[in-house]
């Protein structure tokens, strides 16, 4: 995308933009410096953002009147430079004497904040000094989309459930029991999927009970924030990985082990015994 700065600031601008004027700090202290009107739109290079690549890129620049005609790179990180240049480069003027001044490029990482993303943004102070922040996405994005899409059109968070016995995968159960003790709910399980109300993610600590093949699970003490994970129950009927400290102790066939993945950030777990009772027939 291009910028034709004119009459109005640019959209993705944020803060002030200030051109022309005379400087009166810094390496280009009283010089009048030309006024920008056409250039490519700064922003952070993808490539940059997720090497976690922060910093200055100092030029200093030659104009012939309307157009940057030589860049010379002082300082900054070898990985911002090149889009740097690139950006300068496509710079156009108001018509001016030839004038040579320096340029800093000031990237500013920005913490990951998650599916929420970053509030990223530009802020020029024409032609001598750009500040580009941003960050990165750390998520599971296409999950993120479905919750986000369940939540729009049916009020509800879709929990991806997987059960495994002994490390190796078992079928779901058809359906599990949620309750918050004040609200209990009997939820089908379809394509590894069950849809908790919303109302759910801010009430009580919630339980899960359910028929697992010819046993009944209870798990008590589930956060409500994780609605917003893959449920995964563990199951054994053989001996636990006894370098498994959360196991030690336990007595394997009555325990169960659930984790919750998160669409970013690390996942928590936590292991319920008893948990895993025979089924009443």
């Amino acid at each position: 995308m291009n910028l034709r700065l004119c009459a109005a600031l640019p959209a993705f601008a944020v803060g002030m933009l200030m051109q022309g004027l005379a400087q009166t700090d810094g390496a280009n202290s009283g010089l009048v410096l030309p006024h920008v009107v056409y250039g490519k739109e700064p922003a952070y290079p993808k490539i940059a953002l997720a090497a976690r690549v922060s910093g200055t890129v100092q030029l200093h620049v030659a104009t012939d009147g309307r157009h940057i005609s030589k860049i010379e790179t002082e300082a900054g990180p070898a990985m911002l430079i090149k889009p740097t240049e690139e950006t300068v480069q496509s710079w156009e003027f108001e018509k001016h004497e030839p004038a040579t001044f320096d340029v800093s490029f000031v990237y500013i990482l920005l913490e990951p904040n998650g599916c929420e993303g970053v509030k990223s943004g530009v802020r020029l102070d024409l032609p001598s000094r750009v500040e580009v922040s941003d960050g990165p996405v750390m998520c599971d994005i296409e999950r993120f989309k479905r919750q986000q899409r369940y939540l729009r059109e049916q009020r509800a968070y879709p929990i991806e459930l997987h059960v495994a016995m002994d490390g190796e995968s078992i079928a779901n159960p058809s359906e599990v029991t949620i309750s918050n003790g004040v609200l209990t709910l009997k939820l089908p399980v379809r394509d590894s999927l069950f849809l908790v109300p919303e109302a759910m993610a801010s009430g009580p600590k919630l339980s899960l009970s359910a028929i697992v093949g010819s046993d009944s699970i209870e798990i008590p003490g589930i956060d409500p924030y994780s609605l917003k994970c893959i449920w995964n129950i563990g199951l054994a009927n053989k001996r636990a990985d006894t370098d498994d400290p959360a196991m030690k102790g336990r007595h394997v066939q009555s325990a169960c082990t659930i984790s919750f993945d998160p669409l970013d950030g690390d996942g928590v777990g936590m292991v319920v015994d008893p948990c895993r009772t025979p089924a009443k027939r």
